[in-house]
């Protein structure tokens, strides 16, 4: 149940039972003990007329319970790397590193595909890592970070991470952090200036 309303905006308990497997009933008396526990919380959410629909999503407490890669001892071999070899030298490894995973891509998402079948690709790619994407059109939109401590630690590893996604997609993307105290999610958008392909 978690994983699913941490891959969402929030969810109604139809569709999250629907999800699940589960009857409606059952669902609701999970989304009521979990929120009382301060796992989740609910708001109503406006749909043209007629009735609000009560939306569950994942508190604060909540997104605490997915792990994040515990990022301290590279965080330290990074920092030592800056003590040793000088400023510059973390930001290096660090770039090694997304050069690495950016030839990774390369291998397994051939750049004759569609744009679709690339993030598709990627997509399946992201998720071996632990990042819980989706995609939304031309955006791939991912509810989990593993390696949030290296990017809060290093700031310019976003760039490079973004370099990255661009490269292996065949068109400049923009990551954007969207964080609020009960939802999180990191957007790869695309975006196409003239003479883009695809």
């Amino acid at each position: 149940m978690a994983a699913e309303l941490k891959r969402s905006n929030g969810l109604p308990v139809r569709d999250l039972a629907e999800r699940l497997g589960m009857s409606y009933m059952g669902v609701k008396a999970q989304c009521l003990a979990l929120e009382k526990s301060g796992f989740l919380s609910s708001r109503n959410v406006h749909h043209g007329t007629g009735r609000p629909q009560l939306v569950y999503r994942l508190s604060a407490r909540g997104q605490k319970l997915f792990q994040t890669d515990d990022n301290r001892l590279a965080i330290d071999l990074l920092k030592e790397a800056q003590a040793l070899f000088g400023p510059t030298s973390a930001e290096k490894l660090l770039f090694q590193f997304f050069q690495k995973r950016g030839s990774e891509y390369s291998r397994k998402i051939p750049a004759e595909k569609t744009l679709e079948a690339k993030l598709a690709a990627l997509a399946a790619l992201r998720e071996a890592e632990g990042c819980m994407p989706r995609v939304e059109g031309e955006t791939l939109v991912e509810s989990h970070c593993p390696l949030a401590g290296i990017f809060e630690a290093f700031p310019a590893a976003a760039a490079m991470e973004e370099a990255v996604v661009s490269k292996a997609l065949g068109l400049k993307v923009k990551r954007r952090i969207l964080s609020t105290g009960d939802h999180y999610e990191i957007r790869f958008e695309a975006f196409r200036c003239e003479g883009d392909a695809g």
